[in-house]
């Protein structure tokens, strides 16, 4: 308990240790001293001595498990702190006071401008696994966290680099906006997660893919439009969903895709026949074209 309380009032361990080893020092001076007085004889003087410093290494072992459970203790609850804090700023509940003291705790820049990142576990991946390795990377995020079944962070540019995590990065705002650089980079990890196993994804590079998790009943009416009667086909329509995919994928050469797919260009040709046959639509009509990008990117390849 004595430990204890000078560790917390801030003195340090290594006080502690040398202060208690010339309190048992003393001890042992004086032990010596009274044993000869009283003519104790030097065998058991040993022994009492030997006893004293056995108490000794005692006194130092559980020290230093109060001095690593303290410190645990101490650095769970500043990431604690941490973690309100960040929350609260990404939820927008921060008062300018706060924010201000947040910045001054944790190396922030009260004028700058931030973004906020989101990534997703590659595979089966743990959410710890994940913010271990973005904390442990030369360009990591100023603050980590985990929240919604991601990591969240902040950065201060786009230099993030993690091409085996998934990685969404929101618009660049000053600190009291981080709610809607937040909202972005959720967005855009939702709609890149359809597209993308891994990489670093932005508003920017998204383009109007951004846009797909907000088309819900959309996405609904194109996916019986363009899916159902594939799916009604069988075997072939696994096939003919593949080569439209391909197609697209190739900016629509059919050379191009019938390399990729290792078919035919007849055979190519054949199933994109057969598909704009099924679905009533034309692959030569750009409002075709741009339904198909918005269902394929929607719906995870076979």
């Amino acid at each position: 308990m004595a430990t204890l309380e000078r560790l917390r009032a801030g003195v340090p361990i290594e006080d502690i240790m040398a202060a208690f080893r010339v309190s048992i020092a003393s001890i042992q001076d004086r032990l010596v001293e009274l044993a000869f007085e009283v003519g104790i004889d030097s065998s058991q003087v040993v022994a009492m001595t030997t006893l004293l410093w056995r108490l000794s290494d005692a006194f130092a072992s559980r020290a230093g498990a109060t001095y690593r459970h303290e410190g645990l203790a101490h650095a769970l609850a500043d990431q604690r702190r941490r973690d309100e804090w960040f929350s609260g700023a990404l939820g927008g509940t921060l008062s300018p006071t706060q924010l201000a003291h947040g910045c001054s705790a944790y190396g922030l820049n009260p004028a700058g401008t931030y973004r906020v990142l989101c990534a997703a576990p590659a595979g089966d991946e743990s959410l710890e696994r994940t913010m271990s390795d973005l904390q442990g990377r030369r360009d990591k995020p100023l603050l980590t966290m985990p929240l919604n079944g991601h990591i969240v962070g902040l950065v201060g540019d786009l230099s993030v680099d993690s091409p085996h995590h998934l990685v969404a990065v929101g618009t660049p705002v000053p600190l009291e906006r981080l709610p809607e650089s937040h909202r972005i980079a959720e967005r855009i990890l939702a709609s890149a997660r359809f597209q993308f196993a891994e990489g670093v994804h932005t508003l920017e590079s998204l383009g109007w893919m951004f846009a797909v998790p907000l088309a819900k009943e959309l996405r609904a009416l194109l996916r019986d439009r363009y899916i159902g009667p594939m799916r009604a086909a069988g075997e072939f329509g696994d096939q003919a969903i593949a080569a439209v995919r391909s197609y697209l994928a190739h900016e629509c050469s059919i050379p191009r895709t019938a390399e990729a797919l290792f078919v035919h260009v007849n055979t190519l040709r054949y199933r994109l026949a057969r598909f704009e046959e099924l679905t009533g639509r034309s692959l030569r009509s750009t409002d075709t074209l741009v339904e198909l990008s918005l269902t394929l990117h929607d719906m995870p390849p076979s």
